[in-house]
């Protein structure tokens, strides 16, 4: 499709929208105009069926009045019934299914099923697609019965009319009633989970596929919008958009406020901030910003607001009590791994997982930066001042955040970086799905983890460190003691034998009563743990871990560098200082690092370590696998194992034991990432039982 038309289609249907906008509108302009094109309607499609006209002026009344007559139906139905249901989405067939294989699904046609399913969606499109079939059978139908024609012919428009009127008919089923037109499909049943609507009600609706929230998007891709999607549906969406030299930038698009609006919206925050903070601060917020309770306050400051704008209204209240105010879309964007804002006036940026860096089109005017840092910290249930400006915390969602308050450490004022993280634990399948890992890779480090073995995860910032760690924490047997120990909690594990703890660092000058890593290790060693996780070794520590190594205790940890022998001159050298003959204990060094194609930045491991220590005490790593990058895939070196030959050693196994136990998991690992989404605690339990 060329621009140019890409861009008169678009123009089109902006214009379109605003007419069907001015047709809902509750007012005597919006009634006028929906009238006027009814009788327009009419009044041309009597004239076309009973006065005598020249064919041409027929056929152009003929088109007059059916572009009215859709015209009219499509503003009945916004201003009347305004859409409210998630549009049920076309199938996607799932592998090895009935529909993939033979391209029906119930004995119907797939496409005719995708026609039905389209015709239900409360669209303009399905709108205009039940009118167009029905006025087929009608005229069909009409001339089967009325106009003499042969036996064939007449056969086949009757045909036309009835199959036309049985798709009218499963459209208006699936769209008043489609949890019951859904649940009479058997790959329904099978596949289908339960989702929520957009209005929060709980809706039995069944579909193949997840739905997009929200229905149809008020815009649509093209060349000037790179991507656009729902983050809090119906409210706020995102659209990833050209703006002249700046290139593409996030653009969080909300619904727009009246003057009036505005002015209600803050007395009503107003109020309900002093009712929530002072007047009945016992009393949880979730119940004052109930919808009964904000809805009845709205009215109260202005009788005269619409029942469709209270939802809008509704949700800027919540956004800005309960939330993150403006910055509310983007954490609830599951794509981003990282916001930050470098001070006021400057615009907010983001790193998206898909994208990379962008700018937002959020911006921080000046005062608002120092409430919003001063919102943050609270919402950490940490303390910020100009005598203790810099904070470190965790947010509720597990966010980890850095904050730093007035121009104290920032000349441009208040700051803050936002780390995100997925709300379900990574595992080891999604590693092989990001291609992070392979399955040979995990199986290897499978059997090693099992038997006991201490491995030490090295790369830069945002490789994806402690998520690997988390995903590989799995193949810790589930009955073990394990420890884990971090400045702010990550790591997320099914094991019901774990202890989590971490670090406590109090701001009160002359405070005493820190609790740092050190102190947590130390503590660790009298709890008999089998497994000690670190969440990240950068000071004395590092000498307490090299210790438990050495006592028996398998330790996982991370450590920011870009390769093993950076690693090694890291923990060798001030300030952590471990003697290298402590380095014994240590059996794997993984390196992980971000690499760049085109665009794209992408995690991947970079190559896997056994590390041994010679007589003179010189650390020798060697290196098992790698990352090709001119073959863009993993490589095993061929070097010979010294970790695999201890394991055989304590088991008693031969080589070919040894190769059958990695096939084992291997294959293990190859069917399960075939399986959709999971659950963790069911994984754990199948690569326990795999282990025994």
């Amino acid at each position: 499709m060329s621009p140019e038309f890409q861009s008169l289609s678009e123009n089109l249907g902006t214009s379109y929208r605003k007419t069907i906008a001015a047709f809902s509108q509750h007012s005597a302009r919006g009634s006028l105009l929906l009238v006027s094109t009814g009788l327009a309607s009419a009044a041309t499609g009597v004239g076309v069926l009973f006065v005598d006209l020249p064919i041409l002026l027929m056929g152009i009344l003929s088109v007059v009045s059916l572009a009215a007559l859709i015209l009219f139906v499509a503003g009945v139905r916004a201003r009347f019934f305004p859409p409210h249901d998630r549009p049920i989405q076309e199938i996607t067939e799932p592998a090895g299914s009935k529909m993939a294989k033979g391209g029906k699904i119930s004995g119907l046609p797939a496409p005719c099923l995708r026609l039905v399913r389209l015709l239900g969606n409360r669209t303009d499109r399905g709108d205009a697609g039940i009118l167009a079939i029905f006025i087929v059978a009608v005229a069909t139908g009409y001339t089967a019965l009325f106009v003499d024609l042969p036996l064939a012919l007449l056969v086949a428009s009757g045909l036309i009319s009835l199959v036309m009127l049985v798709t009218v008919g499963l459209a208006a089923g699936f769209r008043f009633i489609p949890e019951k037109m859904m649940a009479l499909l058997p790959e329904s049943r099978q596949y289908g989970i339960p989702i929520q609507n957009p209005t929060g009600q709980s809706a039995r609706t069944f579909a193949l596929t997840p739905l997009e929230p929200g229905g149809d998007l008020p815009e649509k891709q093209s060349t000037a919008i790179l991507d656009v999607y729902w983050v809090e549906s119906p409210f706020a969406y995102v659209k990833l958009a050209r703006q002249g030299n700046l290139g593409f930038v996030y653009t969080v698009v909300e619904p727009a406020l009246s003057p009036r609006e505005k002015i209600v919206l803050q007395e009503t925050y107003n109020y309900l901030r002093d009712v929530i903070v002072f007047d009945n601060p016992e009393k949880s917020p979730q119940d004052l910003l109930s919808r009964e309770n904000v809805w009845k306050i709205l009215h109260e400051n202005d009788p005269s607001i619409s029942h469709e704008r209270l939802p809008i209204l509704e949700y800027y209240l919540h956004r800005d009590l309960s939330g993150f105010g403006i910055l509310e879309p983007l954490m609830h964007d599951p794509a981003l791994e990282d916001i930050s804002c470098n001070g006021e006036n400057l615009p907010v940026f983001v790193f998206h997982r898909v994208h990379g860096s962008l700018r937002t089109s959020v911006t921080f005017r000046k005062g608002e930066l120092n409430q919003f840092v001063l919102k943050l910290a609270q919402k950490a249930n940490k303390q910020i001042s100009l005598t203790n400006p810099m904070v470190d915390a965790a947010l509720p969602d597990g966010s980890r955040v850095q904050v730093t308050y007035s121009n104290v450490i920032s000349t441009n004022g208040s700051s803050f970086t936002i780390r995100k993280f997925r709300s379900d634990p990574m595992t080891p399948l999604d590693l092989i799905k990001f291609g992070t890992y392979n399955s040979e890779i995990l199986a290897f480090l499978w059997l090693v983890i099992e038997h006991r073995r201490s491995l030490i995860i090295a790369g830069g910032t945002a490789s994806g460190k402690t998520s690997t760690m988390n995903a590989l924490s799995l193949f810790i047997p589930l009955n073990s003691k394990i420890v884990s120990l971090e400045d702010t909690r990550e790591i997320q594990l099914p094991h019901k034998n774990w202890l989590a703890t971490q670090t406590r660092e109090l701001t009160m000058p002359g405070a005493h009563g820190d609790v740092d890593l050190f102190s947590l290790l130390k503590s660790s060693m009298r709890q008999r743990p089998e497994y000690i996780i670190v969440g990240e070794v950068r000071g004395k520590e590092a000498q307490t871990l090299f210790q438990a190594m050495n006592t028996g205790h398998a330790t996982l940890s991370t450590i920011h560098a870009g390769s093993v022998q950076e690693a090694i001159n890291r923990l060798t050298h001030e300030p952590i200082n471990v003697p290298p003959v402590m380095f014994t204990a240590l059996d794997i060094v993984v390196n992980q690092a971000v690499f760049t194609f085109g665009s794209m930045r992408v995690r991947r491991c970079s190559a896997i370590h056994e590390i041994s220590v010679d007589d003179q005490g010189n650390i020798i790593p060697v290196k098992l696998f790698e990352w090709d990058t001119a073959s863009q895939q993993f490589r095993k070196t061929g070097m010979k194992s010294k970790v695999l030959d201890e394991i055989a050693a304590m088991g008693n196994w031969s080589t070919e034991q040894v190769a059958d136990e990695l096939r084992r998991r291997e294959e293990f690992l190859k069917i399960a990432v075939d399986v959709p989404t999971p659950d963790i605690i069911d994984l754990a339990n199948a690569i326990a039982d795999l282990g025994e």
